[in-house]
């Protein structure tokens, strides 16, 4: 297995436990800030529209870019921003600022990890390479949100929030650390 893919593997399985840590509490989260299940509905909802969208745009960007390592650095550095920013906001409204910046992250990161994770896939080895990040992924989510539900019960929604940026910011380091790796 190539480094990058193991680098992209490891980022990835940081942040998508970032992400499990907040994903079944989220809606209760909502409802501490003053909004409503309508709020939470329409805040996520923005987080994908804009992921959505800005991943089609950005993607032609990327693709011209020598240093699309840059982007994916940077859109884990935005995906901590946004976890952090979650945990001191207190309105609705900022909670749609958040979810757009959170989209922004991600449409950052996705097309540029796949097309590395492309790139350094083992041919031979790909359904094996690909298989570990589908089970990664969702082993990693659904780990984190079991803790992630049992953390915010025993601390505080701030603190689960603060653990989730800091595991995007371990994902950004170690893109970072390797970007010589990525070309």
């Amino acid at each position: 297995m190539h480094r990058v893919i193991k680098v992209l593997l490891l980022a990835a399985l940081f942040a998508n436990f970032a992400e499990g840590l907040y994903t079944p509490v989220y809606a209760a989260y909502v409802e501490r800030i003053g909004g409503g299940l309508s709020d939470a509905g329409l805040s996520w909802s923005i987080n994908l529209v804009v992921f959505g969208v800005l991943a089609m745009v950005l993607s032609h960007v990327e693709t011209g870019s020598k240093r699309r390592v840059g982007y994916l650095f940077l859109g884990y550095v935005l995906s901590a921003l946004a976890s952090f920013l979650f945990g001191v906001i207190n309105t609705p409204t900022m909670l749609y600022f958040v979810q757009f910046l959170r989209g922004l992250s991600w449409a950052m990161i996705s097309p540029v990890w796949d097309a590395f994770f492309s790139l350094y896939v083992n041919r031979r080895n790909a359904t094996v390479e690909w298989g570990y990040y589908e089970g990664g992924w969702s082993i990693a989510t659904g780990v984190g949100s079991a803790i992630g539900g049992i953390f915010v019960t025993i601390f505080s929604f701030q603190l689960l929030f603060s653990l989730s940026a800091l595991l995007n910011l371990l994902a950004a380091l170690l893109v970072f650390l390797n970007r010589r790796e990525f070309y």
